[in-house]
């Protein structure tokens, strides 16, 4: 069995631009590459195991976008490469959730106490990313591994109570992306009645009874061009 695909939120459905100046050429290429990151990653993610996949694309690319924009050289055209968005403006490729009311994000660079940072670079990730930049103790674990739980379930609402259980004291800088969605009703509102026990694969060898959705329609089907994708 194929492990089920879940790429919450995915890239090519999410951008929103970095930059009012951005081009109809950058934006298309920015769509086209992380659309082409979220496969690649999901084919490498899965190959390596037969159980569900749940992945946030999105999350990670804006994550690693805010790293990128700290890179320069060699490191930042292997970010570029990675993220396939080679050929675009660094400071171009920031991915925000726009008008999506039911997603909540946070991101944050956390340099080392004794690593240097510019003033710019914290400005960008404050302004562009809406980030958090402080300098942690690492080798002070336990402080550390608070003051990132705490950030994560101030900006989570508490949803997310904890993305570190540990540390490495010799850490210079950790980048962390905490990604949830809020709730959100279907329209029209799914009739709980229609539910009904179906199977679930677990992975090839376990299959178990769970709660699924049933409603049959009729609905309608467009196919977006730009993106390649139909909705």
């Amino acid at each position: 069995m194929t492990p089920l695909l879940s790429l919450l939120l995915p890239g090519f459905l999410l951008l929103g631009l970095a930059s009012p100046a951005i081009t109809d050429g950058s934006l298309e290429k920015l769509t086209n590459g992380n659309t082409d990151f979220a496969a690649k990653l999901y084919q490498a993610v899965a190959s390596r195991t037969d159980d569900n996949v749940c992945l946030s694309t999105f999350a990670l690319s804006t994550a690693l976008s805010a790293l990128l924009s700290a890179t320069s050289g060699p490191t930042q055209e292997q970010l570029l490469q990675g993220l396939g968005l080679t050929g675009l403006d660094a400071q171009m490729t920031a991915i925000q959730p726009g008008n999506i009311t039911n997603l909540k994000q946070a991101v944050a660079l956390l340099p080392s106490h004794n690593f240097e940072v510019s003033a710019s670079l914290r400005e960008l990730v404050q302004t562009k990313f809406g980030g958090y930049m402080p300098s942690l103790k690492y080798t002070d674990q336990a402080e550390a591994i608070s003051t990132i739980n705490r950030w994560a379930q101030d900006q989570t609402g508490d949803q997310i109570q904890q993305v570190v259980t540990a540390v490495d004291a010799q850490t210079e800088l950790l980048l962390t992306n905490p990604f949830f969605c809020l709730s959100a009703q279907f329209s029209p509102l799914f009739n709980a009645s229609l539910t009904q026990d179906e199977r679930f694969y677990v992975n090839k060898y376990v299959v178990v009874m769970v709660p699924m959705m049933f409603r049959a329609d009729k609905y309608f089907l467009a196919y977006d061009r730009s993106l390649k994708v139909p909705n």
